[in-house]
Protein backbone atom coordinates (compact mmCIF):
# COMPACT_ATOMS: atom_id res chain seq x y z
CA UNK A 1 0.00 0.00 0.00
CA UNK A 2 2.82 2.43 0.94
CA UNK A 3 4.63 1.62 -2.31
CA UNK A 4 1.49 2.29 -4.37
CA UNK A 5 0.87 5.57 -2.53
CA UNK A 6 4.46 6.63 -3.13
CA UNK A 7 4.21 5.83 -6.84
CA UNK A 8 0.87 7.68 -7.12
CA UNK A 9 2.23 10.76 -5.32
CA UNK A 10 5.33 10.78 -7.52
CA UNK A 11 3.26 10.57 -10.71
CA UNK A 12 1.03 13.44 -9.57
CA UNK A 13 4.09 15.54 -8.66
CA UNK A 14 5.61 14.91 -12.10
CA UNK A 15 2.38 15.83 -13.90
CA UNK A 16 1.82 18.99 -11.84
CA UNK A 17 5.46 20.03 -12.29
CA UNK A 18 5.33 19.55 -16.05
CA UNK A 19 2.08 21.48 -16.42
CA UNK A 20 3.49 24.35 -14.35
CA UNK A 21 6.73 24.51 -16.35
CA UNK A 22 5.01 24.37 -19.75
CA UNK A 23 2.52 27.07 -18.77
CA UNK A 24 5.28 29.24 -17.38
CA UNK A 25 7.19 29.06 -20.67
CA UNK A 26 4.08 30.19 -22.57
CA UNK A 27 3.84 33.33 -20.42
CA UNK A 28 7.00 34.68 -22.10
CA UNK A 29 7.48 35.94 -25.65
CA UNK A 30 10.94 34.39 -25.99
CA UNK A 31 12.02 30.89 -27.02
CA UNK A 32 13.76 28.19 -25.05
CA UNK A 33 14.18 24.42 -24.75
CA UNK A 34 11.24 22.36 -23.50
CA UNK A 35 11.64 21.69 -19.76
CA UNK A 36 11.44 18.27 -18.17
CA UNK A 37 9.19 17.64 -15.14
CA UNK A 38 10.87 18.53 -11.82
CA UNK A 39 14.30 19.00 -13.47
CA UNK A 40 13.32 21.82 -15.80
CA UNK A 41 16.40 22.27 -17.98
CA UNK A 42 18.94 21.51 -15.24
CA UNK A 43 20.05 18.49 -17.25
CA UNK A 44 21.70 20.84 -19.75
CA UNK A 45 24.23 21.97 -17.15
CA UNK A 46 25.02 18.72 -15.37
CA UNK A 47 28.50 17.32 -15.84
CA UNK A 48 31.94 18.83 -15.70
CA UNK A 49 32.41 22.57 -15.01
CA UNK A 50 33.87 22.93 -18.51
CA UNK A 51 30.52 22.05 -20.13
CA UNK A 52 28.76 25.15 -18.76
CA UNK A 53 30.07 27.78 -21.22
CA UNK A 54 29.53 25.56 -24.30
CA UNK A 55 25.97 24.86 -23.06
CA UNK A 56 25.25 28.61 -22.93
CA UNK A 57 26.70 29.03 -26.43
CA UNK A 58 24.52 26.25 -27.79
CA UNK A 59 21.39 27.88 -26.35
CA UNK A 60 22.41 31.13 -28.04
CA UNK A 61 23.01 29.39 -31.38
CA UNK A 62 19.70 27.51 -31.31
CA UNK A 63 17.29 30.01 -29.74
CA UNK A 64 18.79 33.46 -30.35
CA UNK A 65 19.79 36.43 -28.23
CA UNK A 66 17.22 35.92 -25.45
CA UNK A 67 16.41 32.46 -24.09
CA UNK A 68 14.22 31.17 -21.25
CA UNK A 69 15.20 28.10 -19.22
CA UNK A 70 14.26 26.57 -15.87
CA UNK A 71 16.70 25.13 -13.35
CA UNK A 72 14.42 22.86 -11.37
CA UNK A 73 11.47 25.29 -10.97
CA UNK A 74 13.57 28.47 -10.89
CA UNK A 75 13.01 30.62 -14.00
CA UNK A 76 16.03 32.10 -15.80
CA UNK A 77 16.19 34.37 -18.83
CA UNK A 78 19.58 34.46 -20.56
CA UNK A 79 20.51 37.62 -22.48
CA UNK A 80 23.26 37.66 -25.11
CA UNK A 81 22.86 41.04 -26.84
CA UNK A 82 23.18 44.71 -25.79
CA UNK A 83 19.72 45.54 -27.14
CA UNK A 84 18.36 43.57 -24.17
CA UNK A 85 21.24 44.07 -21.74
CA UNK A 86 21.45 47.88 -21.97
CA UNK A 87 17.98 48.67 -20.58
CA UNK A 88 18.51 46.23 -17.71
CA UNK A 89 21.94 47.37 -16.50
CA UNK A 90 21.00 51.03 -17.06
CA UNK A 91 17.96 50.78 -14.81
CA UNK A 92 18.10 52.51 -11.43
CA UNK A 93 15.30 50.25 -10.16
CA UNK A 94 16.23 46.76 -11.37
CA UNK A 95 19.38 46.54 -9.24
CA UNK A 96 18.70 43.44 -7.11
CA UNK A 97 21.27 40.70 -7.65
CA UNK A 98 20.18 37.21 -8.66
CA UNK A 99 19.85 33.94 -6.78
CA UNK A 100 23.46 32.80 -7.15
CA UNK A 101 24.67 35.74 -5.07
CA UNK A 102 22.81 34.21 -2.09
CA UNK A 103 25.61 31.66 -1.85
CA UNK A 104 27.95 34.54 -0.94
CA UNK A 105 25.81 35.76 1.96
CA UNK A 106 27.36 33.59 4.72
CA UNK A 107 30.75 35.11 3.83
CA UNK A 108 30.00 38.63 2.58
CA UNK A 109 26.69 39.30 4.28
CA UNK A 110 24.90 42.41 3.02
CA UNK A 111 27.96 44.09 1.51
CA UNK A 112 28.03 46.24 -1.61
CA UNK A 113 28.08 43.26 -3.98
CA UNK A 114 25.01 41.53 -2.55
CA UNK A 115 22.91 44.34 -1.03
CA UNK A 116 20.13 46.28 -2.73
CA UNK A 117 17.78 49.20 -2.13
CA UNK A 118 18.65 52.00 0.28
CA UNK A 119 21.46 50.04 1.99
CA UNK A 120 23.26 49.61 -1.32
CA UNK A 121 22.72 53.24 -2.42
CA UNK A 122 23.95 54.67 0.90
CA UNK A 123 27.08 52.52 1.08
CA UNK A 124 27.88 53.00 -2.61
CA UNK A 125 27.77 56.76 -2.11
CA UNK A 126 30.10 56.99 0.87
CA UNK A 127 32.54 54.32 -0.41
CA UNK A 128 33.04 55.92 -3.85
CA UNK A 129 35.69 58.41 -2.55
CA UNK A 130 37.87 55.46 -1.53
CA UNK A 131 38.63 54.96 -5.24
CA UNK A 132 39.41 58.60 -6.06
CA UNK A 133 42.64 58.97 -8.07
CA UNK A 134 44.32 60.67 -5.09
CA UNK A 135 43.90 57.48 -3.10
CA UNK A 136 44.85 55.22 -6.01
CA UNK A 137 48.19 57.03 -6.12
CA UNK A 138 48.75 56.02 -2.51
CA UNK A 139 48.12 52.38 -3.40
CA UNK A 140 50.75 52.45 -6.17
CA UNK A 141 53.74 51.76 -3.85
CA UNK A 142 51.90 48.67 -2.57
CA UNK A 143 51.40 47.36 -6.11
CA UNK A 144 55.03 48.09 -7.04
CA UNK A 145 56.38 46.38 -3.93
CA UNK A 146 54.34 43.23 -4.58
CA UNK A 147 55.21 43.32 -8.27
CA UNK A 148 58.90 42.99 -7.30
CA UNK A 149 58.11 39.92 -5.20
CA UNK A 150 56.24 38.49 -8.19
CA UNK A 151 59.30 39.04 -10.42
CA UNK A 152 61.44 37.00 -8.00
CA UNK A 153 58.88 34.19 -8.10
CA UNK A 154 58.75 34.20 -11.90
CA UNK A 155 62.56 34.07 -12.18
CA UNK A 156 62.50 30.85 -10.18
CA UNK A 157 60.13 29.21 -12.67
CA UNK A 158 61.48 30.79 -15.87
CA UNK A 159 62.24 28.68 -18.94
CA UNK A 160 59.60 26.05 -18.22
CA UNK A 161 55.78 26.01 -18.52
CA UNK A 162 54.03 27.16 -15.37
CA UNK A 163 50.41 27.45 -14.25
CA UNK A 164 49.96 31.14 -13.52
CA UNK A 165 46.74 30.92 -11.52
CA UNK A 166 48.13 30.20 -8.03
CA UNK A 167 51.06 32.60 -8.53
CA UNK A 168 48.95 35.57 -9.65
CA UNK A 169 46.27 34.81 -7.03
CA UNK A 170 48.80 35.26 -4.20
CA UNK A 171 50.08 38.50 -5.75
CA UNK A 172 46.54 39.88 -6.09
CA UNK A 173 45.72 38.84 -2.53
CA UNK A 174 48.74 40.74 -1.20
CA UNK A 175 47.73 43.80 -3.21
CA UNK A 176 44.16 43.92 -1.97
CA UNK A 177 44.83 43.11 1.69
CA UNK A 178 47.50 45.77 2.04
CA UNK A 179 45.61 48.46 0.12
CA UNK A 180 42.08 47.79 1.38
CA UNK A 181 42.82 46.62 4.93
CA UNK A 182 46.14 48.38 5.45
CA UNK A 183 47.97 45.20 6.51
CA UNK A 184 50.06 42.66 4.63
CA UNK A 185 49.46 38.94 5.04
CA UNK A 186 52.51 38.14 2.84
CA UNK A 187 50.54 35.61 0.80
CA UNK A 188 53.29 35.38 -1.83
CA UNK A 189 55.76 34.30 0.84
CA UNK A 190 53.34 32.24 2.93
CA UNK A 191 51.06 30.47 0.45
CA UNK A 192 50.16 27.81 3.02
CA UNK A 193 48.53 30.29 5.43
CA UNK A 194 45.08 29.43 6.76
CA UNK A 195 43.74 32.72 5.43
CA UNK A 196 44.85 31.98 1.85
CA UNK A 197 43.55 28.40 2.04
CA UNK A 198 40.19 29.55 3.42
CA UNK A 199 39.61 31.94 0.50
CA UNK A 200 40.46 29.13 -1.92
CA UNK A 201 38.06 26.71 -0.16
CA UNK A 202 35.20 29.19 -0.12
CA UNK A 203 35.46 30.26 -3.76
CA UNK A 204 35.64 26.61 -4.83
CA UNK A 205 32.50 25.67 -2.86
CA UNK A 206 30.50 28.71 -4.00
CA UNK A 207 31.44 28.03 -7.62
CA UNK A 208 30.27 24.43 -7.24
CA UNK A 209 26.89 25.54 -5.84
CA UNK A 210 26.36 27.96 -8.72
CA UNK A 211 26.98 25.23 -11.30
CA UNK A 212 25.11 22.41 -9.56
CA UNK A 213 21.39 23.11 -9.12
CA UNK A 214 21.04 20.38 -6.50
CA UNK A 215 23.87 21.64 -4.29
CA UNK A 216 22.32 25.08 -4.73
CA UNK A 217 19.45 23.91 -2.52
CA UNK A 218 20.29 24.59 1.14
CA UNK A 219 18.51 21.43 2.32
CA UNK A 220 20.89 19.29 0.27
CA UNK A 221 24.04 21.39 0.72
CA UNK A 222 23.69 21.53 4.51
CA UNK A 223 24.04 17.74 4.86
CA UNK A 224 27.19 17.52 2.71
CA UNK A 225 30.81 17.77 3.88
CA UNK A 226 31.08 21.04 1.97
CA UNK A 227 29.00 22.78 4.63
CA UNK A 228 31.55 21.98 7.34
CA UNK A 229 34.45 23.19 5.16
CA UNK A 230 32.56 26.40 4.40
CA UNK A 231 31.79 27.11 8.06
CA UNK A 232 35.43 26.66 9.08
CA UNK A 233 36.71 28.85 6.26
CA UNK A 234 34.23 31.63 7.07
CA UNK A 235 35.23 31.53 10.74
CA UNK A 236 38.90 32.06 9.82
CA UNK A 237 38.21 34.87 7.34
CA UNK A 238 35.80 36.75 9.61
CA UNK A 239 38.22 36.52 12.54
CA UNK A 240 41.06 37.97 10.45
CA UNK A 241 38.88 40.83 9.21
CA UNK A 242 37.61 41.69 12.70
CA UNK A 243 41.18 41.68 14.06
CA UNK A 244 42.26 44.18 11.38
CA UNK A 245 39.22 46.40 12.03
CA UNK A 246 39.85 46.42 15.78
CA UNK A 247 43.54 47.24 15.30
CA UNK A 248 42.83 50.18 12.98
CA UNK A 249 40.12 51.50 15.30
CA UNK A 250 42.65 51.55 18.15
CA UNK A 251 45.12 53.42 15.91
CA UNK A 252 42.51 56.08 15.09
CA UNK A 253 41.61 56.46 18.77
CA UNK A 254 45.28 56.86 19.74
CA UNK A 255 45.60 59.60 17.10
CA UNK A 256 42.38 61.20 18.39
CA UNK A 257 40.80 60.92 14.92
CA UNK A 258 37.06 60.67 15.44
CA UNK A 259 35.59 61.91 12.17
CA UNK A 260 36.39 62.46 8.51
CA UNK A 261 37.78 65.92 7.83
CA UNK A 262 37.36 66.79 4.18
CA UNK A 263 39.56 69.86 4.53
CA UNK A 264 42.65 67.94 5.58
CA UNK A 265 41.76 64.64 3.86
CA UNK A 266 42.08 62.71 7.15
CA UNK A 267 41.01 59.15 6.42
CA UNK A 268 41.35 59.80 2.71
CA UNK A 269 44.99 60.41 1.78
CA UNK A 270 46.54 57.41 3.51
CA UNK A 271 46.93 53.70 2.96
CA UNK A 272 43.99 52.98 5.27
CA UNK A 273 41.59 55.07 3.18
CA UNK A 274 38.99 52.38 2.54
CA UNK A 275 38.89 51.09 6.09
CA UNK A 276 38.94 54.62 7.55
CA UNK A 277 35.90 55.59 5.51
CA UNK A 278 34.02 52.65 6.96
CA UNK A 279 35.14 53.34 10.52
CA UNK A 280 34.49 57.09 10.49
CA UNK A 281 31.64 57.65 8.06
CA UNK A 282 28.09 58.21 9.28
CA UNK A 283 24.72 57.46 7.73
CA UNK A 284 21.73 59.39 9.11
CA UNK A 285 23.93 60.65 11.94
CA UNK A 286 24.94 57.13 13.03
CA UNK A 287 28.19 55.22 12.61
CA UNK A 288 27.75 52.00 10.69
CA UNK A 289 27.90 48.85 12.78
CA UNK A 290 30.96 46.64 13.20
CA UNK A 291 29.20 43.87 11.31
CA UNK A 292 28.45 46.14 8.35
CA UNK A 293 32.10 47.23 8.29
CA UNK A 294 33.18 43.59 8.30
CA UNK A 295 30.80 42.82 5.42
CA UNK A 296 32.17 45.62 3.24
CA UNK A 297 35.80 44.74 3.96
CA UNK A 298 35.21 41.07 3.14
CA UNK A 299 33.32 42.07 -0.01
CA UNK A 300 36.24 44.06 -1.37
CA UNK A 301 38.69 41.40 -0.30
CA UNK A 302 36.79 38.94 -2.49
CA UNK A 303 36.05 41.26 -5.41
CA UNK A 304 39.52 42.77 -5.52
CA UNK A 305 41.34 39.44 -5.46
CA UNK A 306 39.50 36.85 -7.56
CA UNK A 307 38.57 39.08 -10.49
CA UNK A 308 42.03 40.62 -10.89
CA UNK A 309 43.60 37.15 -10.78
CA UNK A 310 41.36 36.02 -13.63
CA UNK A 311 41.96 39.15 -15.70
CA UNK A 312 45.74 39.00 -15.34
CA UNK A 313 46.08 35.27 -15.99
CA UNK A 314 44.18 35.41 -19.27
CA UNK A 315 45.99 38.59 -20.32
CA UNK A 316 49.35 36.82 -19.87
CA UNK A 317 48.00 33.78 -21.70
CA UNK A 318 46.81 35.70 -24.75
CA UNK A 319 49.97 37.83 -24.82
CA UNK A 320 52.09 34.66 -24.90
CA UNK A 321 50.58 33.96 -28.32
CA UNK A 322 51.24 37.49 -29.62
CA UNK A 323 54.95 38.44 -29.38
CA UNK A 324 54.33 41.49 -31.59
CA UNK A 325 51.91 42.92 -29.01
CA UNK A 326 54.42 42.22 -26.21
CA UNK A 327 57.06 44.21 -28.06
CA UNK A 328 54.69 47.15 -28.54
CA UNK A 329 54.04 47.18 -24.78
CA UNK A 330 57.79 47.02 -24.14
CA UNK A 331 58.50 49.83 -26.61
CA UNK A 332 55.79 52.00 -25.06
CA UNK A 333 57.51 51.65 -21.69
CA UNK A 334 60.88 52.57 -23.22
CA UNK A 335 59.33 55.66 -24.79
CA UNK A 336 57.80 56.74 -21.48
CA UNK A 337 60.46 55.68 -18.97
CA UNK A 338 63.51 56.46 -21.10
CA UNK A 339 66.72 54.48 -20.84
CA UNK A 340 66.31 53.59 -17.15
CA UNK A 341 63.85 50.71 -17.40
CA UNK A 342 64.81 49.51 -13.94
CA UNK A 343 63.06 52.39 -12.20
CA UNK A 344 59.44 52.27 -11.08
CA UNK A 345 56.87 54.13 -13.19
CA UNK A 346 55.03 57.03 -11.59
CA UNK A 347 51.25 57.22 -11.45
CA UNK A 348 51.32 59.79 -14.27
CA UNK A 349 53.54 57.57 -16.43
CA UNK A 350 51.21 54.61 -15.97
CA UNK A 351 48.34 56.78 -17.19
CA UNK A 352 50.38 57.49 -20.33
CA UNK A 353 50.57 53.76 -21.19
CA UNK A 354 47.61 53.94 -23.57
CA UNK A 355 48.52 50.94 -25.69
CA UNK A 356 48.78 48.77 -22.57
CA UNK A 357 45.28 49.94 -21.69
CA UNK A 358 44.02 48.82 -25.13
CA UNK A 359 45.62 45.42 -24.53
CA UNK A 360 43.87 45.03 -21.18
CA UNK A 361 40.49 46.02 -22.63
CA UNK A 362 40.81 43.60 -25.56
CA UNK A 363 41.93 40.79 -23.25
CA UNK A 364 38.95 41.44 -20.97
CA UNK A 365 36.69 41.44 -24.02
CA UNK A 366 37.71 37.92 -25.01
CA UNK A 367 38.17 36.65 -21.45
CA UNK A 368 35.98 38.78 -19.13
CA UNK A 369 36.93 38.20 -15.49
CA UNK A 370 33.24 38.20 -14.58
CA UNK A 371 31.62 36.24 -17.43
CA UNK A 372 28.05 36.27 -16.09
CA UNK A 373 25.91 38.67 -14.05
CA UNK A 374 22.57 37.86 -12.44
CA UNK A 375 19.67 40.16 -11.61
CA UNK A 376 16.43 39.22 -9.86
CA UNK A 377 13.38 40.99 -11.23
CA UNK A 378 11.24 42.30 -8.36
CA UNK A 379 8.19 43.38 -10.38
CA UNK A 380 6.49 42.56 -13.67
CA UNK A 381 8.25 44.60 -16.35
CA UNK A 382 9.41 44.76 -19.95
CA UNK A 383 13.08 44.74 -20.95
CA UNK A 384 14.00 45.45 -24.55
CA UNK A 385 10.57 44.24 -25.69
CA UNK A 386 10.69 41.09 -23.55
CA UNK A 387 7.91 40.54 -21.03
CA UNK A 388 9.49 39.54 -17.71
CA UNK A 389 7.50 38.29 -14.73
CA UNK A 390 8.29 39.10 -11.13
CA UNK A 391 10.82 36.75 -9.44
CA UNK A 392 12.51 35.86 -12.73
CA UNK A 393 16.30 35.73 -12.70
CA UNK A 394 18.08 37.41 -15.59
CA UNK A 395 21.44 35.95 -16.59
CA UNK A 396 23.57 38.44 -18.53
CA UNK A 397 26.03 36.43 -20.59
CA UNK A 398 28.92 38.89 -20.88
CA UNK A 399 31.27 36.19 -22.17
CA UNK A 400 29.34 35.45 -25.36
CA UNK A 401 28.00 38.98 -25.79
CA UNK A 402 31.54 40.34 -26.05
CA UNK A 403 32.31 37.68 -28.68
CA UNK A 404 29.13 38.37 -30.66
CA UNK A 405 29.79 38.51 -34.44
CA UNK A 406 27.18 41.26 -34.84
CA UNK A 407 29.23 43.49 -32.53
CA UNK A 408 32.83 42.62 -33.38
CA UNK A 409 34.48 41.72 -36.67
CA UNK A 410 36.39 38.43 -36.29
CA UNK A 411 35.47 38.40 -32.59
CA UNK A 412 37.91 35.67 -31.55
CA UNK A 413 40.93 37.54 -32.94
CA UNK A 414 43.03 39.50 -30.45
CA UNK A 415 43.19 43.06 -31.78
CA UNK A 416 43.93 45.71 -29.13
CA UNK A 417 43.58 48.41 -31.79
CA UNK A 418 39.81 47.82 -31.82
CA UNK A 419 39.54 50.18 -28.86
CA UNK A 420 41.57 53.04 -30.38
CA UNK A 421 38.40 54.67 -31.67
CA UNK A 422 34.94 54.83 -30.16
CA UNK A 423 33.14 53.20 -33.06
CA UNK A 424 31.44 50.38 -31.17
CA UNK A 425 28.10 49.38 -32.66
CA UNK A 426 26.64 49.62 -29.17
CA UNK A 427 28.05 51.44 -26.14
CA UNK A 428 27.17 48.39 -24.03
CA UNK A 429 29.03 45.89 -26.23
CA UNK A 430 31.93 45.94 -23.72
CA UNK A 431 30.90 45.61 -20.08
CA UNK A 432 33.84 43.79 -18.51
CA UNK A 433 33.31 45.94 -15.40
CA UNK A 434 29.53 45.82 -15.77
CA UNK A 435 27.77 49.11 -16.53
CA UNK A 436 25.11 51.47 -15.27
CA UNK A 437 24.51 52.26 -11.58
CA UNK A 438 25.83 48.86 -10.43
CA UNK A 439 29.07 49.00 -12.38
CA UNK A 440 32.28 47.96 -10.64
CA UNK A 441 33.19 50.61 -8.07
CA UNK A 442 36.80 49.38 -8.08
CA UNK A 443 37.45 49.33 -11.83
CA UNK A 444 40.12 52.07 -11.70
CA UNK A 445 41.78 50.19 -8.84
CA UNK A 446 41.76 47.02 -10.96
CA UNK A 447 43.07 48.76 -14.09
CA UNK A 448 45.94 50.34 -12.14
CA UNK A 449 46.87 47.01 -10.56
CA UNK A 450 46.73 45.21 -13.90
CA UNK A 451 48.82 47.91 -15.58
CA UNK A 452 51.52 47.74 -12.90
CA UNK A 453 51.69 43.94 -13.02
CA UNK A 454 51.59 43.54 -16.80
CA UNK A 455 54.09 46.34 -17.40
CA UNK A 456 56.46 44.89 -14.83
CA UNK A 457 56.35 41.39 -16.28
CA UNK A 458 56.74 42.52 -19.91
CA UNK A 459 59.65 44.74 -18.86
CA UNK A 460 61.54 41.74 -17.46
CA UNK A 461 60.27 38.74 -19.44
CA UNK A 462 59.13 37.53 -22.83
CA UNK A 463 56.05 35.32 -22.64
CA UNK A 464 56.09 32.12 -24.66
CA UNK A 465 53.10 29.92 -25.53
CA UNK A 466 52.78 26.34 -24.31
CA UNK A 467 50.86 23.39 -25.73
CA UNK A 468 48.25 23.55 -22.95
CA UNK A 469 44.74 24.38 -24.15
CA UNK A 470 42.38 26.29 -21.89
CA UNK A 471 39.41 24.45 -20.38
CA UNK A 472 37.19 27.40 -19.52
CA UNK A 473 34.63 27.29 -16.74
CA UNK A 474 32.43 30.11 -15.50
CA UNK A 475 31.06 30.64 -12.02
CA UNK A 476 32.07 33.53 -9.77
CA UNK A 477 34.87 34.44 -12.18
CA UNK A 478 36.23 33.01 -15.41
CA UNK A 479 38.76 30.23 -14.80
CA UNK A 480 40.51 27.46 -16.67
CA UNK A 481 39.88 24.05 -15.12
CA UNK A 482 43.35 22.82 -16.11
CA UNK A 483 45.17 26.05 -15.25
CA UNK A 484 46.51 28.90 -17.37
CA UNK A 485 49.95 27.85 -18.57
CA UNK A 486 52.63 30.22 -19.88
CA UNK A 487 56.42 30.07 -20.18
CA UNK A 488 58.64 32.99 -19.16
CA UNK A 489 61.94 33.88 -20.79
CA UNK A 490 63.96 36.53 -18.98
CA UNK A 491 65.01 39.51 -21.09
CA UNK A 492 68.75 40.14 -21.27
Amino acid sequence: MIILLTIFTSVIAIIVSWIYLLRDCKDFNIPGPRPFPLLGNANLFLGKPTTFIPALKKLNDVYGNAVIIHLLHARYIILYHPKYIEPLVSSTELITKGRSYNFLLPWLGDGLLTSTGSRWKTHRKFLTPAFHFNILQNYLPVFLKNEKILMKTLRKVADRPVDLTPIIALNALDNVTESIMGVSINAQKDSESKYVQSIDDLTRIISLRIRNSFLGEDAIFNVTHYKKIQNEAIKILHRQTRDVIDARRRELESLNITRLNTQTDIGIRNKHAFLDLLLLAETDGQRISDEQIREEVDTFMFEGHDTTTSGLCFAFYILSKHPDVQEKIFQEQKDILGDDLNRDPTYSELQQMKYLELVIKESLRIYPAVPLIERRITRNTEIGGIRVKKNSTILIDIFHMQRHPELYEDPLEFRPERFESCNAKNAFSWIAFSAGPRNCIGQKFAMLEMKVTLAGVIKHFRLLPTDHELQLCASLVLRSENGVWVQFEERS
